[in-house]
């Protein structure tokens, strides 16, 4: 295996770089070729990969936290390059979601052993995400979480943040296009899920496949803070779907147009506002994972094309 590491020292709450160079030395010692460069930059992080597929690696390997992930996929997606992951960052979405340890030890471990899969991306008008796209309330949050808020508080910066806008949330007229079905409703926040677990915890979308060639769209339909509480309660106790003020889209596109912009976010960083249209790409990314069942997936063969 021929590979580049890139290793954002910034992602996280704490300097992993000793592990990492511990990963590195392993990668070596099995017979990998593989090189480590430093970037925490989104577009240095691309200028990276896009050199890794151009010179035929035959892995990006990615020690870093999701926004880093979200960068290197720019350069991976329609290529033969797979995508590895050891998890340095401060949530780690994807690692979860893919069942990659969050030890870095056991994480090199599957870059190792682990199988190759085929998997969709979601797109965002000209970007591509891995696992949720979204408008509205969480990307209010998102946007309003600093880096270095971040890096120093953890998950607890999410949460600050969110009283803070939950305090000044008001829905927005909205209008949604899934599939060519239109509808009009007073939106807090629509979510579009590549992947079943949202923030890498929460089990929003337990009929989503990564590999389906399809995004499982959730609409929350509300005015307010009292709503948007709701939401929560019922996404925590997993009967969301029974929600009267909540509708459920599986289509492969779905457009977003507001009255007044409401803002974007992707894979956990803030990206812009709408109008947006979120759409599937079927198959567009090769990732290693770990060996054995996949439920997150539709096919349990590994792609070794």
């Amino acid at each position: 295996m021929r590979a580049l590491l890139i290793h954002n020292s910034r992602s996280g709450q704490r300097d992993r770089t000793g592990e990492v160079t511990e990963a590195m030395a392993s990668l070596i010692a099995a017979g990998w070729e593989a090189e480590v460069a430093m970037a925490s930059a989104p577009e240095e992080v691309e200028r990276l990969a896009h050199m890794a597929v151009e010179r035929g690696d035959d892995a990006v390997v990615v020690a870093g936290g999701d926004g880093t992930l979200n960068a290197t996929i720019q350069a991976l997606a329609h290529q033969p390059t797979a995508l590895g992951v050891l998890p340095t960052g401060t949530t780690n979405v994807w690692a979860r979601e893919m069942g990659i340890p969050m030890n870095v030890a056991a994480a090199t471990q599957v870059l190792l052993t682990g199988e190759i899969a085929r998997i969709d991306l979601g797109q965002a008008n000209h970007r591509y995400f891995l696992f949720v796209a979204s408008a509205g309330f969480d990307a209010s949050v998102t946007r309003g979480v600093g880096a270095r808020t971040k890096r120093r508080l953890g998950m607890l910066a999410y949460i600050i943040t969110a009283v803070s806008e939950g305090l000044r949330l008001r829905g927005k007229e909205t209008t949604i296009v899934a599939d060519g079905r239109i509808s009009q409703q007073r939106v807090l926040m629509i979510a579009a899920n590549n992947v079943r677990l949202y923030g890498g915890v929460l089990k929003m979308s337990p009929d989503a496949y990564a590999d389906d060639g399809l995004l499982d769209v959730w609409v929350f339909r509300g005015r307010g803070l009292f709503a948007a509480t709701v939401h929560v309660v019922n996404v925590l106790l997993g009967r969301h779907s029974r929600d009267s003020g909540t509708d459920y889209y599986r289509c492969a596109r779905v457009v977003v147009q507001s009255r007044s912009p409401l803002p974007v976010q992707l894979d956990g960083d803030y990206y812009g506002t709408t109008p947006v249209a979120f759409q599937a790409v079927p198959s567009a990314l090769r990732i290693i994972i770990p060996q054995g069942p996949h439920p997150q997936l539709r096919k349990s063969t590994s792609d070794e094309g």
